[in-house]
């Protein structure tokens, strides 16, 4: 991540703080349950982008002793871990809203939540468009989706507001439960997605089709004849692929070396892969 990148990431994580005090604040201020669920929203955010500042320091650490393959599992480790949090999260929401359902409640009518509200989604909107300027960071391009989707949230809460002040506070807890169904579906994405990585999931058809054309090249070029047992499988957050390429058989020792680094130099430049093993056969 470059230092441009880093210092903007930095400027978002304490813009979700402030957010997330402004929202919980309103929230248990005036009782509205659906901002309370925005707060929650943007806790999530906030420890997605703690969890996953921490998680890729530690994956970028080089292989060691005890971890002669790297870190690269800390980033889907983490990610599982906030998937967990949002589970708990939306639980929570969901009993509120259903206490508030079945047992009634009587939030306070206020402008003050509304203009909190609005505060928010002018914020997110700023961070959006200016996240989506850095569309080679896959960090600040998850941000401006994911800023995208708090602006969805964030307006689902200003009609819980506007249910309040208009007299219908039970509405208020019925936007909640929505809010709540989106942060579960969230947390299940993110856990179905590092789930996947974890068990050795095989990347997606475009990354295999770059696999494929790159030994093609080689093909083409006559440094080999054919490839079989081609295989990648995610460990972690990157991509481990073992291939069998036939070469010519009076290639020298010191040239079937030479083919297997260049090989393995050329799989690399593909986003996301990390080790690569060539085993070289003769025609």
């Amino acid at each position: 991540m470059s230092f441009s990148t880093a210092r903007i990431a930095l400027v978002f994580l304490i813009l979700n703080l402030g957010l997330f005090a402004a929202k919980i604040w309103a929230g248990w201020r005036f009782g509205s349950l659906a901002v309370l669920s925005d707060a929650f929203n943007s806790l999530v955010d906030v420890a997605t982008s703690i969890f996953i500042f921490l998680a890729v320091k530690i994956g970028s650490q080089p292989a060691d002793a005890d971890h002669p393959f790297g870190h690269s599992r800390a980033e889907p480790l983490a990610a599982f871990t906030v998937a967990v949090l949002t589970f708990v999260l939306a639980f929570e929401v969901v009993r509120e809203a259903v206490e508030r359902i079945i047992f009634g409640g009587s939030p306070e009518m206020s402008i003050i939540p509304l203009l909190v509200l609005a505060g928010v989604i002018t914020t997110k909107l700023i961070m959006f468009f200016i996240a989506r300027r850095f569309r080679e960071s896959p960090a600040l391009s998850a941000v401006a989706a994911d800023a995208k989707m708090d602006v969805v949230i964030s307006c689902l809460a200003v009609g819980g507001v506007f249910a309040i002040n208009a007299g219908f506070p039970q509405l208020d807890a019925y936007v909640a439960l929505a809010i709540a169904a989106w942060i579960a579906w969230i947390g299940f994405t993110i856990a179905r997605d590092n789930l996947a990585k974890l068990m050795g999931r095989c990347p997606d058809e475009a990354t295999i089709k770059k696999i494929r054309n790159r030994l093609d090249e080689f093909k083409e070029q006559k440094k080999i004849i054919s490839y079989k047992n081609l295989r990648a499988q995610f460990v972690g957050s990157e991509i481990e692929i073992a291939v069998e390429v036939t070469a010519p058989k009076n290639l020298s020792l010191e040239k079937v070396h030479d083919l297997e680094e260049s090989i393995q130099k050329k799989l690399r430049t593909i986003k996301n892969v990390g080790e690569v093993a060539v085993h070289v056969e003769p025609a």
